[in-house]
């Protein structure tokens, strides 16, 4: 039986994530040097457990006394001062003596991906101008957080989850849906809350923010760093590069040559991890010179995932719809309700990806405000759907209603379909049912099942109405809708 995330938070406890013997050891010797912070900053970032606890301290003891947010490492280190920095590896766990086999494994390769990813951010942060991109190379590192604790406290489980996503080709967020009930990202979330962790982290870890810069910055890094360790040259990894190229203004052969090099760098910069980093796998497919018209992507080695079928669960539904038939006033928010919807649709009727987009007036455009199933893709989470043209939506804006796009009716609703849309959501059947409060559009609510390998059906139609008809009944009822 799987374990709640709330019973999981709680068997971590106040334990730290075990840090590296190595960085220990040289911060040691440069705690009793007179160098620069510069130093101290760039020894701590390569160590993701020891970035996480410093972090995570100094959070934790200006929480509600400062009240002020600490962002970087640098900042961490300024709090807490040289002398206590000396006294920080006596109560702190070493990777090497604490973990052991698959664990011990598990953890490094975790850290490997999460400072690659963290290196990746901090140079896109730097092209982007970014004031503070320490900030970003931080909210990096502790994007990982679930990842490391669930290494830490249960690597079999981890083992698991990397054999469905290598080996039987299964969406990374699927696999850890299937085995832990929850994915690393919400764990995530939750740890970040619960330690008082900066905002940043928890911005970029809903897929909802990739519409800010710094948020989608982190988001591309970490799926970048992630799809690294499996392929260089899957179809996915080449749709990261357009992205990334485009959103750095950068010729792509530029963008992936200095891609490149910099994993290379890092594998460099971090032998000491003793796992096999990113970079080596740069050497089993196309050089990055290869030209994008020569296949640059392998189509063997295209990243085509297999459809797993969520099965739909009436006990979540009934217990969803329960509680929003129920909501206590105090807590009737809209962040609430769609919360639980979301969890209805999600882990309930078994529907792969759940995005409840809200409009948004001024821009006459619907926008995600809440998305799940998406393996927090920065391109997916840029849902956004223009209402100025007279598409679909526009025609489901006048009233409460529902659409299925499936063979019977996909030629006749394709027109009316936007093609930025069918570009995004990269499948031809979904789900869709409009919100419409007093006469005037209020939001969407979308899902699909990701592949054609999961074919929507009737009955699972049927659960979507009814779960998304709760949820507007209960938004209804709101005395104010507070987000």
């Amino acid at each position: 039986m799987q374990e709640s995330m709330e019973n999981w938070i709680d068997r971590f406890g106040e334990t730290p994530i075990p840090v590296l013997g190595h960085t220990i050891n040289k911060l040691e010797k440069l705690c009793n040097e007179d160098l620069p912070i510069q130093d101290l900053v760039e020894l701590v970032e390569t160590d993701p457990g020891l970035t996480v606890q410093l972090i995570r301290t100094c959070s934790t003891s200006s929480h509600g006394r400062l009240k002020a947010e600490v962002t970087s490492v640098q900042q961490a280190l300024m709090m807490l001062g040289v002398e206590r920095l000396k006294k920080l590896p006596e109560t702190l766990p070493t990777v090497e003596k604490t973990l052991h086999g698959t664990a011990q494994q598990h953890l490094l390769k975790t850290f490997s991906t999460a400072n690659h990813a963290s290196r990746q951010s901090m140079v896109w942060a730097k092209l982007r101008r970014d004031m503070m991109p320490d900030e970003v190379t931080a909210a990096t590192l502790l994007h990982f957080i679930g990842e490391m604790m669930i290494s830490t406290y249960a690597p079999d489980l981890i083992k698991k989850i990397y054999k469905m996503r290598k080996e039987d080709h299964i969406a990374s967020e699927e696999a850890q849906y299937i085995v832990l009930g929850f994915t690393f990202d919400q764990l995530s979330i939750e740890i970040a809350d619960r330690w008082h962790l900066p905002s940043l982290v928890i911005e970029a870890l809903h897929a909802e923010n990739a519409r800010h810069p710094r948020s989608y910055s982190i988001m591309l890094a970490v799926q970048l760093a992630r799809h690294a360790t499996f392929d260089w040259y899957s179809e996915k990894m080449h749709k990261l590069y357009e992205e990334a190229a485009e959103w750095l203004d950068e010729p792509m052969s530029v963008l992936i040559k200095e891609t490149h090099q910099l994993a290379v760098t890092v594998a460099h910069d971090t032998k000491f991890y003793n796992v096999t980093p990113a970079a080596a796998l740069l050497l089993m497919g196309p050089t990055a010179t290869d030209s994008q018209e020569n296949k640059e992507f392998s189509t063997a080695s295209i990243d085509k995932h297999t459809g797993i079928c969520l099965i739909p669960q009436l006990y979540v539904m009934k217990d969803v719809v329960n509680k929003l038939k129920n909501l206590p006033e105090d807590t009737k928010t809209l962040h609430e309700i769609i919360k639980l919807t979301i969890q209805g649709l999600h882990d309930g009727a078994g529907l792969n990806r759940v995005v409840f987009a809200i409009y948004d007036k001024t821009q006459n455009a619907l926008n995600a405000y809440s998305i799940v199933g998406a393996d927090n893709n920065p391109i997916f989470g840029q849902f956004h759907i223009n209402m100025d043209q007279k598409n679909l939506f526009y025609f489901m804006s006048r009233k409460i209603q529902a659409v299925w796009i499936n063979d019977t009716n996909r030629e006749e609703y394709a027109p009316l379909i936007p093609e930025e849309l069918t570009k995004l959501i990269q499948t031809n059947s979904f789900f869709s049912m409009s919100v419409v409060l007093n006469k005037s559009l209020y939001g969407l609510f979308y899902a699909d099942r990701h592949t054609t390998d999961c074919r929507l059906d009737k009955r699972t139609y049927n659960y979507f109405k009814a779960i998304c008809m709760q949820s507007i009944q209960t938004i209804q009822r709101m005395p104010t809708l507070q987000q």
